[in-house]
């Protein structure tokens, strides 16, 4: 894996102290991931809420029906439903033939039922994973299907289900695929972060299939898990902020950052807000200023992980206030732009929620002005585009999968399953790619003309009331489902362990941006 670490400026003037910012830059090489890809169990946890009536849930059920297809010999999987109850529909089984047939006979049949103990079904999918008899160098994947309507269970409110998840994941991850534009966008986002899995917006029907191909492909081509970036300063030089929407803590001056997986062909950009002391003389040549160790865990030839440690040195030359740079390096701080594009996005939607849509227009307006004197266009387009959400409560409560994918978007392009189509369009105006070949060729192949799948009759294009043809599965009429027991949450603290403690705010009056 290639690590860079840059900063914004080659050279700073060396009796003052200098803002400015430390990019670590993370490229995974393309691999041949059908000859190396891992083994996968995947826990598909399908809402069948009366929310999910209709289009909804038939096109959840092609899914998920597609996704069983899809494995091979030496992968598990077991499939979950809720709606007031939650089912067991089956336990983990590795795939063969037979239970594959078996599997999706058991999925064409589920139907609608009561109320939405999403908490339920998540717990329920976790269990499965962390609890079963399944091989340990596997894998291990949650996907929520759903709207993220929850009305009943252990856990209802956002933060409720949030910590839920905190205390029950285990050593599994979760992906959350989220239904129509009436579903609860910020949970569902929120519930994939935590989960350490992927978030995708499924706004009309013909999406379904293509963002769930995406998911597997990505799932399938993962090159390293559980990445541990330390940023260690060097003599009175710090840290000041973590820009980038991750996982940070401040650990004796340094900054530690985990990031669950990367994907073969995924660059991924850490961006930090640094402050450069005031040294006693100029140096000849660039100074260290900032370690940067990477350890992660790959897949080896034989299918093996194999714990990797990499460093990289972040380096500055301390010069005469005539030899310094006087603007950043225009390539290092676009890089700093997507980041503060994503910052921005939160504090103007903090405006929003408060009812103040003319000061979050005016504040994405700011950005985009900002970012014009810095000669990023497309930036300040895309910064307006987003404002341009926010300028009513009709058009923020109507643009919740919009700004969801910006903001899953900006923090990771290729782990977003599927984006609205505004997003995916302005993710395109600033050059960020949305996908590794994997994913697109599991793409083709989810929709290469599978015989059994009917066409979809989509009506007016979103989900909605109009008919869907089930898909054609065998289906067994002695097979009945009975609720599962809820799993043993009464037990689980519902309070997340002590968050680490955050890395400081740099103020707009101590940076030259925000």
């Amino acid at each position: 894996m290639k690590i860079q670490a840059r900063l914004t400026f080659d050279t700073v003037q060396f009796d003052k102290n200098t803002n400015a910012h430390l990019v670590v830059s993370l490229s995974a090489p393309k691999i041949d991931w059908q000859a190396k890809r891992p083994r996968v169990c995947i826990i598909p946890v399908i809402d069948i809420s009366p929310s999910m009536q209709g289009q909804k849930m038939e096109y959840a059920k092609q899914s998920v029906l597609k996704l069983i297809d899809h494995l091979q010999p030496g992968d598990f999987c077991g499939v979950v439903a809720f709606g007031g109850e939650v089912f067991t529909v089956s336990k983990p089984v590795e795939v063969t033939q037979a239970k594959k047939d078996e599997l999706k006979a058991k999925v064409g049949q589920l139907s609608i039922n009561g109320s939405t103990n999403f908490s339920g079904g998540m717990c329920q999918g976790l269990e499965l994973l962390n609890k079963g008899d399944l091989p340990g160098d596997m894998l291990k994947r949650v996907i929520m299907f759903t709207d993220g309507m929850p009305n009943t269970g252990i856990a209802i409110t956002r933060p409720d289900i949030v910590k839920l998840l905190e205390a029950n994941l285990g050593i599994s991850t979760l992906s959350a695929f989220g239904y129509g534009a009436d579903a609860d966008q910020e949970l569902l986002a929120d519930v994939a972060k935590t989960g350490k899995g992927n978030y995708a917006f499924i706004k009309n029907p013909e999406d379904a299939l293509s963002a769930f191909a995406k998911e597997l492909g990505g799932l399938l081509s993962t090159y390293a898990q559980n990445l541990v970036i330390e940023v260690s300063p060097h003599n009175g030089h710090s840290i000041t902020e973590t820009l980038s929407d991750v996982t940070a803590k401040e650990v004796d001056k340094k900054v530690v950052v985990t990031i669950p997986d990367i994907l073969s062909e995924e660059e991924r950009h850490l961006v930090f807000a640094i402050k450069l002391d005031a040294q006693p003389n100029a140096f000849p040549r660039q100074s260290s200023v900032f370690d940067v160790k990477v350890e992660y865990d790959k897949l080896d030839d034989g299918k093996q992980k194999q714990h990797c440690v990499e460093e990289v040195k972040a380096k500055v030359q301390f010069v005469k206030e005539d030899e310094a740079q006087k603007k950043p390096t225009p390539e290092v701080d676009r890089l700093v732009g997507l980041a503060q594009l994503v910052q921005a996005q939160v504090a103007a939607e903090e405006l929003a929620k408060k009812g103040d849509f003319r000061g979050a227009v005016a504040f994405m307006a700011g950005v985009g002005a900002e970012y014009q004197s810095r000669g990023f266009v497309d930036l300040a387009q895309v910064a307006s585009n987003v404002g341009a959400k926010m300028d009513s409560h009709t058009m923020y409560a109507a643009s919740s999968g919009y700004l969801g994918s910006m903001k899953s978007a900006g923090t990771r392009s290729v782990g977003t399953s599927s984006l609205d189509a505004d997003a995916a369009q302005d993710m395109g105006v600033i050059g960020v790619s949305l996908s590794n070949s994997a994913q697109d060729e599991m793409v083709q192949n989810f929709g290469g003309g599978d015989p059994h799948a009917a066409a979809p009759n989509v009506g007016g294009g979103g989900f909605g009331g109009a008919q869907v043809f089930a898909p054609n599965v065998v289906v067994n009429p002695s097979i009945t489902f009975h609720p599962a027991p809820m799993p043993n949450v009464p037990a689980v603290v519902i309070a997340p362990s002590p968050a680490p403690k955050p890395v400081s705010k740099v103020t707009k009056e101590k940076s030259k941006r925000w």
